[in-house]
């Protein structure tokens, strides 16, 4: 007989459980999407109605009071294929049509790659953690006009490394590395946008010398997450494997790219993205170059919350 879950979907399990347990709120796997979707003489088309009765959710996590919060799906190779593309298609467009928050996760999100933490463990922790602080702030232990940002908690009473900032010690580095005269920038840029499917694309850079930069490329799937702010993630995401490049760079074991090569693929981004959000930092003067957007003289910051990377309630 089959396993009720395989491997990955097994750690998937535990690592929610293991902070579900810890919240009073519960895990169940495998549950029938007309079970948690109020599909019934809801208006939806015969397809959709007929999808929902035959497919499941991979894992739906709900309070203490038995009411939904979120679902996980995982995602693994089948789903690059088109046929299993097109059922995701469906079921996201129920998910966005009931506004139930959900987050579509693959083997990545289980490395415990940041800071000692997987990304599965922080989207589920952080939403339990904004579920605390609205509570604080309807008890008035929190102003009521602060806004929810996990970077600024300092502890949970938990021995975990704080601040919730996942790229925090690899920022830390980097500046020292400044400060050494060893790169020619303090930070890291980046400018993030969305494709029509709502998935995230991002373009991060940092100036070693005055006239040569390492510059990555990452993107993150769709999520319907209000707890998590995806571009933010992202870009915390993106400085990782930046620090990887830069350190074979300054082992000599990977050359450096010229800043217009950085600014060609940032205008595609540009031209081809919506943007959700930018972080320009001033890089090193150059004579003799033209302005580009990878390498203008003043530092820009830009942020903007879309529903394709967070929306709906936590409630």
């Amino acid at each position: 007989m089959d396993k009720f879950l395989n491997k990955y979907e097994t750690v998937t399990y535990d690592k929610i459980k293991a902070i579900a347990d810890k919240v009073g709120a519960n895990v169940f796997s495998k549950v029938r999407l007309a079970d948690v979707l109020p599909v019934n003489n809801s208006g939806i088309s015969p397809t959709e109605f007929s999808f929902a009765l035959r497919s499941h959710v991979d894992f739906l996590v709900t309070n203490s009071a038995q009411e939904p919060q979120f679902c996980v799906e995982f995602d693994g190779p089948k789903h690059r294929e088109p046929v299993q593309i097109k059922r995701d298609e469906i079921k996201n467009g129920l998910f966005e049509r009931f506004e139930m928050p959900y987050m579509r996760i693959n083997a990545r999100y289980l490395e415990d790659r940041y800071r000692g933490l997987d990304l599965l463990t922080y989207f589920v922790d952080v939403w339990f953690l904004s579920i605390a602080f609205d509570d604080a702030q309807a008890a008035g232990q929190v102003p009521a006009d602060e806004p929810f940002d996990p970077t600024s908690i300092l502890s949970n009473g938990s021995d975990r490394s704080w601040p919730y900032w996942l790229s925090w010690n690899l920022q830390v580095k980097i500046e020292k590395l400044y400060d050494q005269g060893r790169i020619a920038q303090f930070a890291p840029s980046h400018w993030i946008g969305a494709d029509r499917q709502g998935n995230l694309r991002c373009i991060a850079w940092l100036f070693v010398t005055q006239d040569g930069c390492l510059f990555i490329e990452t993107g993150m799937r769709k999520h319907r997450f209000p707890a998590v702010h995806c571009s933010e993630v992202l870009a915390q995401l993106a400085v990782y494997d930046l620090y990887d490049f830069l350190v074979r760079a300054l082992n000599g074991q990977k050359a450096l790219s010229l800043p217009c090569e950085v600014d060609k693929r940032l205008r595609y981004y540009q031209a081809h993205y919506e943007m959700h959000a930018a972080l320009s930092c001033s890089p090193p003067e150059r004579k003799g170059e033209p302005d580009g957007p990878a390498n203008g003289s003043q530092p820009i910051r830009s942020e903007t919350n879309r529903t394709s990377s967070a929306a709906g309630s936590r409630r």
